[in-house]
């Protein structure tokens, strides 16, 4: 009787398999290790690089995220893009991440990582205006690899703004606020 029910049960599983119905995405951890809440995305984005005048360097519009079920799918994505950037001309193409934001205080719930040609030495990365989802419901965050990042309360870099030098774990009064990003060199503020 015992291997009649693993018999059904295996059968139906396969069968749900084959039709497409039972698909659903691996369970994922968060940034803690433990199991990742429903719904929770890990995006990543890349970033624009600006001029001393704070206007970006290339024209066109700002690339949608990528997003993934945990943290660690976003950084093997980037570590990808890396290797494949290595195997064709690394001068032309580099995937370093340079901050990341989070939905939650203390780098917790979903995440939005950036990332660019290159680290911050010599080089500031802006988003006047967050992809959809993220205006004014960032918690935490901080720059990476040589970034500090300025947070803004509006966009196109306007109201106050608060550096997080390189992190700032929570935001108090800022909490939900954030409307624009600029990751700029370790040492310079915004």
């Amino acid at each position: 009787m015992h291997r009649i029910r693993i018999g059904a049960v295996a059968g139906v599983l396969l069968a749900l398999a084959a039709s497409g119905a039972a698909h659903a995405a691996p369970a994922g951890t968060g940034r803690d290790g433990r199991p990742a809440p429903q719904g929770e995305q890990h995006c990543v984005v890349e970033a624009v690089e600006l001029d001393a005048a704070g206007d970006p360097l290339v024209d066109g519009t700002a690339a949608e995220p990528t997003c993934f079920a945990t943290e660690p799918e976003v950084d093997a994505f980037l570590e990808g893009r890396a290797s494949a950037a290595r195997s064709v001309d690394a001068a032309l193409a580099s995937s370093t991440l340079i901050g990341r934001v989070y939905q939650d205080a203390g780098g917790g719930g979903g995440s939005l990582s950036f990332w660019g040609a290159n680290a911050c030495a010599g080089s500031t990365f802006g988003f006047p205006s967050l992809p959809a989802g993220w205006n004014d419901a960032i918690s935490s965050g901080g720059g990476l690899n040589g970034c500090w990042v300025t947070m803004y309360t509006d966009a196109s870099y306007g109201g106050s703004r608060l550096n997080c030098t390189p992190w700032c774990g929570g935001l108090s009064s800022w909490n939900d606020r954030v409307s624009a990003l600029v990751f700029r060199p370790a040492g310079q503020y915004g």
